[in-house]
């Protein structure tokens, strides 16, 4: 008797532990792989690199009609993240990172060719700048809004300047320091198509050019 008992009691407890193991099984949260790719890569940082643009070799290129256009910046450091030749780069996005520091671009016919900072001197860039802060939704335009609180697009830079810059920074995984250095952006009038890569994840750049882009895509 005693031994049936002890039976009935290991094959009871053997059955509470596969329920056990049954139930946290179905309740662990799944991490969907698509999840990370459909995040805009502007709003995520930048890590490592992955797929066919991400090879060894350099001058990737995207097969297309008409001539293209190397980009020019100032970064300097190691290639750690590329675009893939044939990509649309939207306004806000990342174009490639440099040190895991990402160069986004932006819209605008003045190039990049200082640090915009509190303080600095007035200038065309800097209401560029300003206008692209108010279009990706960090900051109220004054001129939109009526409200004086709100941020005046022009060629100062105000406190209210320095806060949308940084939640501009932590939206793509930066410190946020107010302070936009000379390389963290690109500025073109429209959104470009990547045709070719100059540079290989891995390479090391002295500013000059990562990528080229199609001419009137």
């Amino acid at each position: 008797m005693k031994q049936t008992l002890t039976t009935i009691v290991v094959l009871l407890l053997a059955v509470a532990c596969t329920v056990v193991i049954v139930i946290g099984i179905s309740g662990t949260e799944k991490n969907n792989a698509g999840d990370e790719i459909a995040q805009p890569i502007s709003s995520r940082i930048v890590g490592a690199s992955s797929g066919a643009a991400q090879t060894a070799d350099k001058a990737v290129e995207f097969v297309h009609d008409g001539p293209s256009q190397r980009l020019n910046n100032a970064a300097t450091g190691v290639v750690t993240w590329l675009s893939k030749p044939g990509d649309v780069v939207e306004f806000g996005t990342v174009l490639y990172a440099v040190d895991q520091r990402p160069v986004v671009l932006m819209k605008g016919s003045l190039p990049m060719h200082r640090e915009i900072a509190y303080k600095i001197s007035d200038g065309p860039d800097v209401a560029q700048l300003e206008r692209n802060l108010v279009n990706f939704g960090f900051v109220l335009d004054e001129a939109a809004t009526g409200d004086p609180t709100d941020l005046t697009v022009d060629q100062h830079v105000t406190p209210l300047t320095v806060s949308a810059i940084r939640a501009w920074q932590l939206s793509i995984g930066l410190t946020s320091t107010g302070i936009v250095r000379h390389s963290d952006v690109i500025f073109r009038p429209e959104p470009v198509q990547i045709s070719v890569l100059n540079a290989a994840v891995g390479d090391s750049v002295d500013g000059g050019s990562v990528l080229s882009v199609v001419l009137n895509p």
